[in-house]
């Protein structure tokens, strides 16, 4: 008895001596669909799912904390403040040394989402004349004509005895007067008199300056809508200012390509604010992240265009040196195996998925 009692003492003395864990704690920073905020302070997919089966496998207990973006969970990770991170955290080279990353788990890359509903080209003309601040020159000019046509009307019926007697007739008898002489093609003689001849020489004056800012007007908006039409895949991007979400890989492409870019807080932003309404003319984003958006929002004219390029891949996050690196490993391997990131994927992202 004795002697049981003297092996068994110290197996339970080392268990009271070893404290439990505590909680891994996880930062979490990423867009839909793979970080997805609840209303009732829970989170759910892509890579949340991913984490928490790794976890399981594991046997990882942990705590949500939620950043704004991806830069201040790697910020706080440098202060040592949290043990992973848990989003749609690209591999880059721009991150080595200051992080580590675990076994990929999604592939991704960047791709172009314009919009597929644009007006026919007549209306696309008219609606950037008016963006532009065109069109109210082009109505004092209509309301001029008016003005121009009920004059000549007037003026023709009370000096011309061979000018149309009918109100109709006479009416499109000056209006053709005003336009074909606004156009420098007419042979009117126009109004007698010392004073008749000056408001003919500056009304000729006029109508050259107006004919030339209305072809300059309408040659410009034209050369535009024609450049909008031509980005069919990454090689078009140069030469035109396109959307991107801030902090984000595609952000870090464009700067190295040198392409011009306006930054959005956030996908839908960018495409209600910035690619509906033309301030640009397409958005470049992580290829999974247009789709899931194009997906959920069938009413939107907006459609993907050209290849998937600038590849890259989805880790976790740890700092260097951990030693969770190796266990998540396994255990992404082991969730590859068996179908779950399959699984997970057409769940986000449906058929056209690729694992």
């Amino acid at each position: 008895m004795a002697l049981v009692l003297w092996s068994v003492a110290p197996v339970v003395w080392s268990q009271e001596a070893v404290p439990d864990k505590p909680p891994l704690r996880v930062a979490i920073a990423g867009s839909v669909p793979f970080v997805i905020s609840n209303d009732d302070n829970t989170f759910t997919g892509y890579s949340i799912e991913v984490w928490e089966d790794v976890a399981a496998h594991n046997g990882w207990t942990f705590e949500y904390t939620q950043y704004p973006t991806k830069l201040d969970a790697l910020a706080a990770m440098q202060r040592k403040e949290v043990d992973i991170i848990v989003g749609d955290l690209g591999i880059l080279s721009a991150l080595q040394g200051k992080v580590e990353f675990s076994q990929p788990y999604f592939r991704s890359g960047l791709h172009i989402m314009v919009s597929n509903a644009r007006p026919h080209t007549f209306g696309r003309i008219l609606s950037d004349l008016y963006n532009w601040g065109h069109l109210r020159p082009f109505w004092y000019l209509l309301g001029a004509i008016v003005v121009g046509t009920l004059f000549v009307t007037w003026f023709e019926r009370r000096h011309n005895p061979d000018f149309p007697k009918s109100r109709r007739d006479a009416l499109a008898e000056a209006f053709y007067y005003v336009i074909s002489l606004s156009l420098g093609k007419s042979a009117y003689k126009g109004f007698g008199g010392w004073f008749g001849r000056i408001v003919m020489c500056v009304w000729t004056i006029l109508s050259v300056v107006i004919v030339a800012y209305v072809t300059s007007s309408i040659t410009s908006t034209m050369t535009v809508e024609s450049l909008r039409g031509h980005i069919q895949g990454p090689g078009d991007l140069h030469g035109h200012t396109v959307g991107a979400v801030k902090d984000t890989a595609a952000v870090l492409y464009l700067r190295e390509k040198m392409i011009e870019s306006i930054e959005y807080p956030d996908l839908d932003t960018a495409v209600r604010e910035g690619l509906l309404t033309g301030q640009v003319p397409a958005i470049v984003g992580a290829a999974p992240e247009l789709q899931y958006y194009d997906k959920n929002h069938p009413e939107l004219p907006i459609t993907e265009i050209g290849p998937v390029f600038s590849p890259y891949n989805y880790g976790f996050a740890v700092p260097l040196g951990s030693p969770l690196r190796v266990q998540i490993n396994s255990a992404i391997l082991e969730l590859q195996e068996r179908g779950t990131l399959l699984d997970l994927g057409l769940k986000y992202f449906g058929p056209v998925f690729q694992p």
